[in-house]
């Protein structure tokens, strides 16, 4: 009979092609593996690894093992959910894929709060761009995606919307801080620091600038936020994020921003995610309630939304 912890073991191996380094993912010492693994060889009457100088190298056989245990990951994931509803939210975890935006100060504040509340939830959080989030959370490796302006796709639901606004975003003392509002015309040829195509907003920007018939000239790209607003604090470079990127700490990073003046960047959310038909563990519930509840009190005015998932959506107030 399989045993879950050899498979647990034996998957491991094979991701590192090392008994020791198994062993030192697990805290347990490196024969006890061995032996966990000899005995599946046993149980399957084949052998799984060839053991070379060079480590612990799949079989043929092994490939196939390998390829059931990842088959098989998410029944374990789904399995775990369940007893998760069992154990009162005593332990479980919740599994997110966010946009870093968020995380500058808004997912961990949300996140410490509500960890004060179930001391035994325990997060796993993965930062990626729009695209790969939205197939992250589709593919149900995470279970809840916060993403900014997320593509509209039939196999994810739309939980609620966190308006998001875009911002110009300069150092503090630039010509610019005494404007109100800025249109994107008004910044034709300046130079700006961007994010990369991975991001939702960069494709925003990226609409209103041609809508505009707006040309910037980009000296920066980059794939990290924090990299941009860095570079924009230390030069005239201006680049667009919404406020929740930066506001906690605009005054110790010596940035300031003014709102963008234009329809579809004032529209812009931070859209909140998950497969289309899943359902959600109860760890995952709970921390939906609780982001709904921040929301609230942060001010945004709850709205109906079409979700039985979700008791608001949120819209400017």
């Amino acid at each position: 009979m399989l045993q879950p912890q050899a498979l647990r073991y034996f998957a491991e191996v094979a991701r590192t092609g090392s008994l020791r380094q198994a062993s030192d993912s697990f805290f347990v010492a490196p024969s006890a593996i061995s032996r966990q693994i000899a005995n599946l060889e046993q149980d399957l009457k084949a052998m799984l690894f060839e053991r070379s100088s060079r480590g612990m190298i799949l079989t043929d056989a092994g490939q196939l093992v390998l390829r059931f245990v990842q088959a098989n990951a998410m029944d374990i994931d789904h399995l775990r959910a369940s007893l998760d509803d069992l154990s009162n939210l005593g332990q479980g975890t919740v599994r997110l894929a966010v946009a870093e935006g968020t995380v500058a100060s808004f997912l961990p504040i949300i996140m410490s709060s509500f960890s004060r509340e179930h001391p035994g939830i325990r997060f796993q959080v993965a930062v990626l761009g729009t695209h790969a989030l939205a197939e992250r959370v589709a593919g149900e490796d995470a279970e809840l995606g916060l993403a900014f302006n997320s593509p509209g796709r039939d196999d994810l639901t739309l939980l609620g919307r966190i308006p998001q606004p875009m911002q110009v975003v300069f150092r503090r003392g630039h010509a610019l801080q005494r404007r109100n509002t800025l249109h994107i015309s008004e910044l034709a040829d300046r130079e700006v620091a961007l994010p990369d195509r991975s991001f939702g907003i960069r494709r925003l920007i990226d609409r209103a600038a041609h809508a505009a018939h707006v040309q910037f000239r980009l000296v920066h790209e980059s794939n990290s936020l924090q990299l941009l607003k860095a570079l924009v604090a230390r030069s005239d470079v201006i680049s667009f994020m919404p406020s929740v990127t930066f506001q906690a700490g605009a005054a110790n990073e010596s940035i300031a921003y003014v709102p963008l003046d234009d329809p579809q960047c004032a529209q812009a959310s931070i859209d909140i995610i998950a497969s289309h038909g899943r359902k959600l563990s109860a760890a995952s519930r709970a921390f939906l309630t609780h982001l709904t509840e921040y929301c609230i009190d942060a001010g945004y005015q709850p709205a109906s939304y079409a979700s039985p998932t979700l008791r608001h959506a949120f819209t400017p107030a």
